[in-house]
Order: C-alpha cells, then sequence, then structure tokens
C-alpha cells in the first residue's frame, strides 16, 4: 500500500470535572467524549525516506515541529528506526484552539495510517501509550468508540456504547482560545470532587442521552473549564445566553473552549436555529453535526 486518505472526526466534551490539580502541573479530570461528524481529512503517501507536512486550511495551522502529526512521525521513528517516509496532507475543517480536539485526532489517525501502511508491528494498546505521550485527548482517538469516558489527564479510556445518535448544532469561533492559558486560569476545586461521583454522573448523562431525555442531560452536564474560559472571552456567555432563548438547555463549551455546542433532539430543528444565529451571531461559525 503506497497512499491513503482518512477521515479525522473532531469530538465534544459532553461532561468535564476537574477532579485536583497534579504536582506536574497538569490536572487529572473526568470527562465524556463523544466524536461527531465534523472531520478533518489526511492524505498519506510513501516516500523513501523523511517527512513533509502540508494543508489546504484557512486556519493559521502550525506545520512544524509543534504540529501533533510531525511528532507523531517523530515518535514512531524513535521505534521503528527503519520505517520509511511520508507526505502527509491535511484538508482541515476542525478549528485549530477550538477544544475539539483537532490536532489530536490528527495525530491518532496518522498514527492508525502509519501503522497500516507500513505494516508496523504495533498493537492498538502500544499506540495508545504512544499516542498519551503526544497529548490527552490523542488516546481516545485511538479507540474504535464513538463515545467514552476519560480520567486522569484524559489517558485513561473506558468505551461507553452512544446507542442513539446524537444531534449537535456548534457556535466556533472564528479565534481561538489557549488550552494553556485556561488550565493558568482555573481556580482550584475546593473541596477536590469526589472522583467516584463525577465517573457516576458521566455514565448517568451517557444512559438518559440514550433515552433523548434532554432535560435530564441538562441537569448533568458540567465543564468545570467554562468559568475560567469565559472571564478570558467574556463573549461565550452571549453564546450560552443565546442558546438559551431558543429554550435550549444543553448548551456547554466543549474541552477548553472557545466552541459552544447544544444537543438537540432533531436534525430538522438543529438547522432551523442554525440559520437564525447566522444572523444574530455573524461572528461565529454555525455547524450542524452528529454523532460519528
Amino acid at each position: 500500500m503506497n497512499s491513503l486518505t482518512l477521515r479525522s472526526p473532531a469530538k465534544l466534551n459532553l461532561f468535564l470535572k476537574i477532579i485536583r490539580r497534579r504536582p506536574d502541573g497538569y490536572h487529572d479530570l473526568v470527562t465524556l467524549f463523544h466524536r461527531i461528524s465534523l472531520c478533518d481529512k489526511i492524505s498519506l503517501s510513501k516516500k523513501p525516506a523523511g517527512f513533509s507536512l502540508t494543508a489546504d486550511s484557512s486556519f493559521r495551522l502550525p506545520l512544524g515541529e509543534t504540529n501533533l502529526i510531525t511528532k507523531a512521525y517523530r515518535a514512531l521513528r524513535q521505534r521503528f528506526k527503519r520505517l520509511g517516509g511520508v507526505a502527509v496532507h491535511l484538508e482541515k475543517n476542525i478549528p485549530v484552539g477550538g477544544g475539539l480536539g483537532g490536532g489530536s485526532s490528527n495525530a491518532a489517525s496518522f498514527l492508525f495510517g502509519m501503522k497500516k501502511m507500513w505494516d508496523l508491528k504495533i498493537s492498538r494498546q502500544g499506540l495508545v501509550r504512544l499516542g498519551a505521550e503526544l497529548g490527552a485527548d490523542v488516546p481516545f482517538f485511538l479507540y474504535d468508540t464513538t463515545q467514552a469516558l476519560a480520567e486522569g489527564i484524559g489517558e485513561s479510556i473506558k468505551p461507553i456504547p452512544a446507542n442513539t445518535r446524537r444531534h449537535f448544532l456548534l457556535l466556533i469561533s472564528r479565534r481561538g482560545l489557549s488550552t494553556k492559558q485556561v488550565y493558568q486560569n482555573l481556580a482550584p476545586p475546593a473541596p477536590p470532587p469526589s472522583l467516584t461521583r463525577q465517573r457516576r454522573i458521566a455514565r448517568l448523562l451517557a444512559e438518559v442521552l440514550d433515552e433523548k431525555k434532554l432535560d435530564q442531560a441538562a441537569a448533568l452536564m458540567e465543564n468545570d473549564l467554562e468559568e475560567s474560559a469565559f472571564r478570558l472571552r467574556p463573549s461565550l456567555l452571549k453564546c450560552i445566553s443565546k442558546l438559551n432563548e431558543f429554550g435550549i438547555r444543553t448548551a456547554r463549551m466543549s474541552g477548553s473552549g472557545p466552541t459552544v455546542f447544544a444537543i438537540l433532539p432533531y436534525p430538522e430543528e438543529a438547522q432551523t436555529i442554525a440559520q437564525k444565529l447566522r444572523r444574530l451571531l455573524p461572528a461565529q461559525k454555525i455547524v450542524v453535526c452528529h454523532s460519528y
């Protein structure tokens, strides 16, 4: 196999609770990840040696050593000394710095592609361990699951089936938000939340969403990073408020933001509200999508 093309889906955090700040500066958390149909596309082509990365994108995307695809290739070269070269082209639809896990998804798709194209002798768990060194969200995308409960810094994954398709309305800021800044601006939880209780809430949320009980889901949905992100970007509160004005109670921010999302029962309703929001919030890119 000399070339292949892979889809690289985004994710939402339907629930995110910070448990504690660790001595290494990272934070332990409990989160419910959910893959969505907003996707990038990655094309890989073999070459005898070397690595190149290009992108077709309107986003300001770093393509050098800070890009997670580049880091993933370097990590593979450390493990497989005779690994051949690859030319990578990325069609970018997931915004950079949007809290949607685009870079992590790209790295995971690249690792899968390289394993298949070069027939690399590495297990899924081997890829997960390698992915965890690249970024906290990468392991989730290395599992064949739409939805999962994640713990630790996000590297401990337990798939949870999503038995019904979810429909989402995304309000995507055209200006990203630094994950590092959001975490640095975060007030420490006092007292620390119970890991067992937060795990139970996340699982219950997955259950009520399967039953399409959105009112119950809204009462369970949380994101502890919102307060910090809203201080850094007050306009995000306007997005939440606008969704609330349409009677939507499932409006939350994904990850470290600034993307705001809502879960809706029907795609037709999502499209109708999206049309109205495009007039009311011209600074936001409005996207309707569903479970991947």
